[in-house]
């Protein structure tokens, strides 16, 4: 008989909780359904939808750069306007592997210092920040004429790419519902791998 009993009711005769069991009638109201969870409970909300896409394209940079440099590497092109990464010069192993270590020692800075960052400015705003450092390293690395400039600038490439890591999950978990947070967190974390 008193699984019978709808809990609204059952906290009623609780002691604790006396004269305040017509909170619990207000609470068990005023729920609105958000849908179902996982890949239907998406569609429910496209805005959250929206975000998630546009954050995990934050890890999506880290394998694109990963992925160009290495076909850059040993383009004619690039070996003429760079020599000291062409195989002939001594230390070119040293120069090649320095170069394409910049953007995960970057991106160990960037995860470290986005924390305090994501906290000050909001998790949004340090979205626009990361994606402001990253384009400028970008930038630098297009517009590099010598060797110590485009190391430079894939260190500071690798800092955007580091904060948006560390800040994009974090982001999704915040603005989607906890029944389907991890559905977007894991498309993050899969762009990474990507």
């Amino acid at each position: 008989m008193a699984d019978d009993v709808p809990a609204t009711k059952k906290l009623s005769h609780d002691p604790a909780v006396e004269g305040f069991s017509h909170h619990a009638d207000d609470i068990a109201s005023d729920r609105e359904p958000y849908g179902p969870p996982g890949l239907r409970g998406l569609a429910a909300n496209p805005f959250v939808v929206l975000c998630a896409a546009c954050s995990t394209l934050g890890g999506l940079l880290f394998g694109y750069d990963q992925g160009v440099v290495s076909v850059i590497l040993v383009m004619n092109q690039f070996l003429t306007a760079f020599p000291r990464i062409d195989e002939g010069n001594p230390g070119s192993g040293f120069a090649k592997g320095l170069l394409t270590a910049m953007i995960e020692l970057g991106a160990l800075i960037g995860a470290f210092n986005q924390g305090w960052i994501a906290d000050k400015i909001s998790r949004r705003y340090s979205i626009l920040v990361a994606v402001a450092i990253f384009t400028l390293g970008s930038v630098l690395q297009t517009a590099a004429y010598g060797y110590p400039m485009l190391t430079v600038a894939r260190l500071i490439g690798g800092v955007g790419i580091g904060m948006l890591s560390m800040v994009a999950p974090l982001y999704i978990s915040e603005i989607s519902m906890s029944s389907y947070s991890h559905t977007c967190d894991i498309n993050t974390y899969s762009s990474l791998l990507y």
